[in-house]
């Protein structure tokens, strides 16, 4: 520990301190003894002036030399209040950054804090989702479950109403032509036997419908109309058509009644017997010969109902052919290569009122 004094620079303090000391003790005896005196002072006085001076050029002596030899004293002396006002400031700052540092950890923990609950929260909205997903896909597929079940009610509806229905609204019972110049007492007789027609076949069409015979269903006409009716075919002077149609649907219960409204209009002859009514050219190049007179039959139809021929309201048709004559007509088709003319013609007198009979014939 003493190795790292500077005894360089004591030793030379001290003795330096004592030349000086003795040199002013010297002085102050010199002067003092021959009585001299210094700005007028007494002998006694200056000799103590000379002293006080020498004090304090050793402390000068000493300070210059420790100022040159250590830059710790050269700081201490010139450049303390420096010191002081850094230190000040470094105090300052360090209080600054503790405080910062302090605060810096409150709104790190609170980050932290913050942090934990928005990954809580995220989490937690994860597992929702997931919730929501397994939801949206239970629903989709209850949504889909009652479609199949609302489409199979719908088909069963329909399958029920279509059973239940015994018949339906606007279909064709019967028709009669009515001559120019026939009596009242003709036309009633006609009406009636056109009335029993349409019974046969109502009480036909529901017993067929509910799978049982049934053997009597009240059918009713409505009274005025068919007075009217007579005495507008009794004056008229041109052919006229009578067609009885069902008024509703009408289904099989304890209270079935069926309404039956009478149309009449003007007959005119639309084709004459032996007449073509439509005739098409086709080639057949292999297609199927049941197709073919299918769509040449469809063709027909339209030719006719434009011509003015009335449809059957409630299927659109305005004739039948017996299956054993359209399938000779389809084996006569099928063995006939090449290219062939359909020709349908009027197996009988045609009239507005229908229906269109025809006799199918093939011209290669």
């Amino acid at each position: 520990m003493l190795d790292d004094f500077n005894w360089l620079l004591i030793f030379a303090l001290i003795f330096g301190s004592a030349a000086l000391s003795v040199l002013g003790d010297s002085l102050g005896s010199k002067y003092g003894k021959k009585r001299i005196s210094l700005f007028g002072l007494r002998p006694k006085h200056t000799s103590r002036l000379i002293t006080a001076i020498t004090g304090a050029l050793i402390a000068l002596g000493v300070l210059g030399v420790m100022s040159v030899f250590s830059q710790d004293v050269r700081t201490a002396l010139f450049g303390m209040k420096l010191l002081q006002q850094q230190m000040y400031d470094l105090q300052f700052q360090l209080t600054r950054s503790e405080e910062n540092t302090a605060m810096m950890r409150v709104n790190l923990a609170e980050a932290a804090a913050s942090l934990d609950i928005t990954g809580f929260e995220l989490a937690s909205m994860r597992n929702d989702q997931l919730l929501l997903e397994q939801e949206k896909r239970e629903l989709e597929a209850s949504l889909q479950i009652m479609r199949e079940e609302l489409q199979q009610l719908r088909h069963d509806i329909k399958t029920l109403k279509s059973e239940a229905i015994a018949l339906s609204a606007n279909v064709l019972l019967g028709q009669s032509a009515f001559e120019p110049g026939m009596t009242r007492a003709e036309i009633t007789a006609e009406l009636s036997a056109l009335k029993q027609r349409v019974r046969l076949n109502v009480l036909e069409r529901i017993s067929d419908q509910a799978f049982t015979r049934l053997r009597d269903v009240p059918v009713e006409f409505d009274a005025e109309t068919e007075r009217a009716l007579v005495e507008e075919l009794a004056s008229s002077d041109v052919r006229q058509y009578v067609r009885a149609l069902s008024g509703e649907n009408y289904t099989v219960g304890d209270n079935l009644r069926v309404m039956i409204k009478l149309e009449s209009g003007t007959s005119v002859l639309m084709y004459r017997e032996g007449e073509p009514v439509y005739r098409k050219f086709f080639t057949n190049d292999g297609d199927d010969p049941e197709k073919i007179l299918h769509v040449f039959l469809r063709e027909l139809r339209n030719k006719a109902i434009n011509d003015g021929i009335l449809p059957e309201p409630a299927t659109n048709s305005v004739g039948t052919l017996d299956g054993e004559a359209f399938f000779e007509a389809v084996e006569k088709l099928g063995s006939i290569t090449g290219s062939v003319i359909i020709n349908a013609a009027a197996k009988h007198d045609i009239y507005t009122e229908g229906p269109v009979v025809i006799d199918i014939f093939f011209e290669e």
